[in-house]
């Protein structure tokens, strides 16, 4: 990673310039070798499976998810990220930082809270040095590298949400897409700036689909919704590399140089439907108390977002 008040390498530069293309065409790029490892990634998904293989009386018995904190078990189909459509077909569990919030974890299997809470540790440290970089990659005066940085002193904000996708019933092709019919997760775009997603080996996050939305489209992914034309395949390479996509902020942070990136997760295939999918997702939102404007490299035009 980058040392604030360094030079920059060629090799960092490299990848800053790497960065700032793909952001700029679709908003989702492949994260490797930043501070998360094979076994990390491998222990903490053994340990969302054990808590998703509860049955339905003992998930009665976790913390129903509280909007007001985005903490808790949601149970199969209680959310519908596309209002468009019917819930989504999946179940979670959300945890912010314990520095900040009480992450209960009554009737989690043995030990899930500690595993859950140091992939937190290690994620968090990790997000340091992408802030970095996308400072970089944005050509920011070397005064503001720690321009993203700065705005997640407590990550009061951020939330890690561990997903499962159990196997979809009555599955056809053209149902997985229709309009009015259930995904595994409706059109939408993030509210932060950036997620780092994972996923589980066995279904290399198949089913993950792209677009990237709209300039001025912020959260609102409705412009997409119901349209089956331009959506791109995300397929995870699994393990420790992380799909980074884009969120609503980073467009206002950048005057839409970099925009929101729509996604979605349909069913492709009987095999896909015939089988769990898991994944697990960092949501960087920048802490509560942090004013968001555009940075005054991109306000030669006319700012198209409000503080």
């Amino acid at each position: 990673g980058c040392v604030v008040g360094d030079e920059p390498t060629p090799e960092q530069r490299l990848t800053a310039g790497q960065i700032d293309a793909v952001f700029r065409r679709h908003g989702f790029l492949y994260l490797t070798d930043f501070g998360v490892s094979e076994e990390d990634v491998r222990v903490v998904f053994n340990n969302m499976k054990r808590l998703f293989a509860l049955n339905d009386e003992e998930k009665a018995k976790l913390s129903k998810f509280d909007p007001r904190t985005n903490t808790g078990f949601s149970k199969f189909a209680a959310e519908a990220l596309n209002t468009l459509r019917p819930p989504d077909l999946k179940e979670s569990f959300n945890i912010r930082s314990r520095k900040h919030y009480t992450n209960d974890y009554t009737g989690t299997p043995e030990g899930f809270g500690d595993v859950a809470e140091s992939f937190w540790d290690k994620l968090e440290e990790a997000s340091r040095r992408l802030f970095i970089a996308c400072a970089l990659a944005m050509k920011l005066p070397r005064e503001d590298m720690r321009f993203f940085e700065r705005t997640f002193r407590r990550f009061d904000f951020s939330t890690m949400r561990m997903l499962h996708f159990p196997p979809v019933e009555d599955f056809s092709p053209d149902k997985c897409t229709r309009d009015g019919d259930a995904l595994r997760i409706g059109e939408h775009t993030d509210f932060g700036m950036v997620t780092l997603l994972f996923h589980d080996a066995e279904s290399a996050g198949e089913g993950l689909q792209v677009k990237k939305a709209d300039a001025g489209a912020g959260n609102d992914a409705s412009g997409v919704a119901g349209t089956n034309t331009g959506w791109i395949d995300a397929i995870s390479r699994g393990g420790a590399t992380a799909i980074v996509n884009t969120g609503a902020l980073i467009a206002r942070w950048t005057n839409d140089e970099w925009r929101a990136t729509a996604h979605r997760v349909v069913v492709p295939n009987d095999v896909a439907a015939g089988r769990d999918r898991y994944s697990l997702a960092f949501f960087l939102d920048p802490d509560k108390d942090e004013v968001i404007e555009t940075h005054p490299r991109f306000s030669d035009a006319v700012n198209k977002y409000k503080p």
